[in-house]
């Protein structure tokens, strides 16, 4: 690697093409001298505008596989190369650490079990389960007590629940119409959905545990929305625009609780990759705007919903008392079909985490058991 001052500006270079130029000031607001940043928390002990403006870098000279700047306020910082390069080439920060397998029903090579017992013994493999539903969307989990706070057992492995206006673990049964506040509620069919559109912020990761599944039906269904969007900004970029571009109404209603929320079908992050898919046939109002792109949304609607009940592209498959599921509700289309309640019973417990939580605790296990920053991984 070697280095270059120009224009108050430190310009890398290394001989597989890479070059980037740093300013003065990204540079001393960067610094990790514990004079600037307290090395626990990571916060900064200044604020970043009052720097002079006119900052300017003295000096530059290399000092244990990196460098070590000197700025004309006094400061002095030092920077290895990988952390420089790695802020120049991954600049944002991202939801969760790992790379994205988005799947169809023929590339998803195998499911992915595990075991209680084994993730509570050993923090990798708690770690594992993690990264699948990173990777995947998802992970289904084996050996949960089969009692009402059986699921607990697993929240207690990665950290707090989020409790709503309907409480932390909610029973999923069928119950006499009059007690039913959701259509989960009932021995119907739920059509692909994500959970909870309506609420701000929309519950990140869903939890549903089986009790009893021995009913005709009950079959889980899930679709990678992440796949879906990628192939209709593909092959129908006009389409994706209106996804991406239409702020749906969502609405939830009764005696205890209205929630509203207003957002896309689509999000898209800074650096491009899809990061937020809804679909909630049943909450949905779509806002009167220009009517072109309203009809554009209609058909890209039709065409998502289509693509996320193909055969090609829905996972199925029926729980069994003891197992769970993990999804992202970022990601994952999940469905039911009907059951008959003359034929058993199906009874499900289900749980919300939010985001941070998650990504949090992935995060803090890849630091401990690696002594890799989560960023930096590959």
């Amino acid at each position: 690697m070697r280095h270059l001052l120009k224009d108050n500006r430190l310009h890398l270079h290394d001989d597989d093409g890479f070059h980037h130029g740093f300013t003065a000031l990204w540079l001393r607001e960067s610094s990790d001298d514990p004079a600037w940043r307290d090395p626990r928390t990571g916060h900064k002990l200044g604020d970043g505008d009052l720097l002079p403006i006119d900052l300017r870098i003295t000096a530059a000279t290399e000092e244990d596989g990196g460098l070590a700047v000197e700025f004309s306020d006094g400061h002095r910082a030092r920077f290895g190369y990988p952390d420089l390069r790695g802020a120049a080439e991954d600049p944002l920060l991202h939801d969760l650490a790992g790379t994205k397998h988005l799947w169809n029903v023929s590339t998803l090579d195998a499911l992915p079990w595990h075991d209680l017992d084994r993730l509570q013994a050993d923090p990798a493999e708690l770690l594992a389960v993690l990264d699948d539903v990173s990777r995947l969307g998802f992970a289904l989990v084996r050996g949960i007590p089969s009692d009402l706070d059986g699921m607990q057992a697993l929240i207690d492995q990665i950290g707090f629940m989020r409790v709503t206006n309907n409480g932390a673990i909610e029973d999923i049964k069928a119950l006499p119409p009059e007690q039913a506040y959701d259509l989960s509620m009932t021995p119907r069919a739920l059509e692909p959905h994500t959970d909870n559109p309506y609420r701000i912020p929309q519950p990140g990761y869903v939890l549903l545990h089986c009790l009893a599944n021995d009913a005709e039906g009950g079959e889980s269904g899930m679709t990678d929305g992440f796949h879906i969007a990628e192939t209709i900004r593909r092959e129908h970029p006009e389409l994706f625009r209106a996804l991406t571009s239409v702020p749906v109404n969502w609405r939830y209603a009764d005696e205890q609780a209205v929630l509203e929320d207003s957002s896309p079908f689509v999000e898209v992050a800074a650096d491009g990759s899809i990061s937020h898919v809804r679909f909630h046939g049943r909450s949905d109002r779509i806002p009167a705007l220009d009517p072109d792109l309203i009809d554009a949304f209609f058909e890209a609607r039709r065409l998502y919903s289509r693509l996320i009940s193909d055969d090609a592209n829905q996972l199925r498959f029926k729980l069994q008392p003891g197992e769970m599921f993990i999804i992202d509700n970022f990601r994952m289309i999940h469905s039911r079909t009907a059951f008959t309640l003359a034929t058993g019973s199906r009874h499900m417990r289900q749980a919300y985490l939010d985001r941070d939580v998650v990504a949090s605790r992935q995060k803090t296990l890849m630091r401990d058991l690696t002594s890799t920053p989560w960023r930096h991984r590959a």
